[in-house]
């Protein structure tokens, strides 16, 4: 090889380096698992074995490349499993809770994919910070008493440059689900709209969420809006959470996986406050939730087969309460404990439906990441 080839080969081997240099791919994830004493109104007392008590079990890769002149290009491949089996979190899903490649730069970032909605703490778009448990630790968590959103295909993110602690994040879905095959005007949409700002300790947030389901239009369903603000205030000596929603013409409750609550759906209000202390070189973490609503079309509930579910109440009412204690054995590692109670009237009163509502839990577990 003469001088000038070697001098050729050297280049581009200083090049290639040089790119792997400014690429990274990560493999990350968590692995929880824990012991727990469940008790439901009419029924036995249960122990078992789960897991995603204290954060979902899940693995995920992320990679990021330099482009220059400020600019990225990223991606993030989430799924979630159960670790007590190994079962997928989402039943045919390679990447069922997050699949994004996204591009940032002075203009901010744009994501693409597969995303959690911005109030659906899902993923790494969604931006509400109304409770120090999340939709975690099992009744203690925000989905029983709010309407947490959902993950959704399709969908594209916008997030402005701070702007001196304000930033805009604008997301869209254009199909919910899996609805190649239908035309536009018979998906399922989702528009999202929030602002969030920091100053010093101080946290706020506020979306505004629309699900429009148009595939189910001929059953009279009507466009659901919903609002939710939160904002949480780091005293150093513990931190203080607050959240309040409402949703007007919502169309399903978590806890009532048989029923469709169709025509005008259901309107909500809901609270939230809790704060994390902490304690004995641990957190202890305590939040209780409340929410009253009506349901606006008592003709228009179904099961899953279709036929119309019969009620004696339109409002209801619900309430949980919980408290863990984390104790960090590492940086990757905690144990933790927790006990929790919901408990509903009115409509969620009645004995069909009482033993999704009247419920406790304790327990204890270990949460890793790596």
């Amino acid at each position: 090889m003469n001088l000038k080839s070697s001098a050729v080969a050297l280049a581009i081997a200083s090049l290639s380096t040089t790119a792997f240099a400014e690429s990274q791919v990560t493999l990350y994830g968590t692995v929880d698992g824990a012991v727990v004493v469940n008790k439901a109104k009419g029924q036995d007392t249960t122990v078992t074995m789960e897991d995603g008590i204290a954060g979902g079990s899940v693995w995920g890769l992320t990679g990021t490349e330099d482009l220059g002149n400020g600019y990225q290009v990223g991606f993030t491949l989430e799924n979630g499993f159960s670790m007590d089996d190994g079962a997928n979190g989402e039943a045919g899903l390679a990447f069922g809770k997050q699949a994004t490649l996204n591009v940032t730069g002075g203009f901010g970032e744009v994501a693409f994919g597969r995303m959690g909605g911005l109030a659906s703490y899902e993923g790494g778009y969604s931006i509400w910070n109304a409770s120090p448990f999340g939709t975690d630790y099992l009744q203690a968590g925000l989905g029983n008493v709010f309407v947490t959103g959902q993950i959704n295909n399709n969908s594209i993110v916008y997030i402005t440059p701070d702007m001196q602690g304000l930033k805009v994040h604008a997301m869209y879905s254009n199909g919910t689900a899996d609805d190649s095959e239908q035309k536009w005007s018979r998906n399922d949409h989702y528009y999202g709209l929030g602002l969030t700002y920091e100053i010093g300790a101080l946290n706020l947030t506020g979306i505004i969420e629309r699900f429009d389901y148009k595939s189910v239009r001929d059953a009279g369903d009507k466009s659901a809006m919903v609002y939710s603000f939160s904002a949480a205030y780091d005293f150093e000596v513990a931190k203080a959470y607050f959240g309040y929603q409402y949703a007007n013409r919502y169309h399903s409750i978590d806890q009532l996986e048989d029923w469709n609550i169709g025509g005008k759906g259901f309107n909500q209000n809901a609270f939230t406050l809790g704060a994390e202390v902490p304690a004995a070189g641990g957190t202890f973490k305590l939040a209780a939730n409340y929410g009253f609503g009506k349901v606006k079309s008592a003709d228009a509930i179904t099961d899953n087969e279709g036929n119309q579910v019969t009620i004696n109440k339109k409002k209801f009412n619900r309430f949980t309460i919980g408290a863990a204690y984390e104790y960090p054995l590492s940086k990757r590692t905690f144990v933790y404990g927790w006990g929790a109670y919901s408990t509903a009237g009115k409509l969620l009163k009645a004995k069909e439906v009482e033993s999704n509502f009247k419920t406790w839990s304790l327990g204890l577990g270990l949460h890793h990441n790596f």
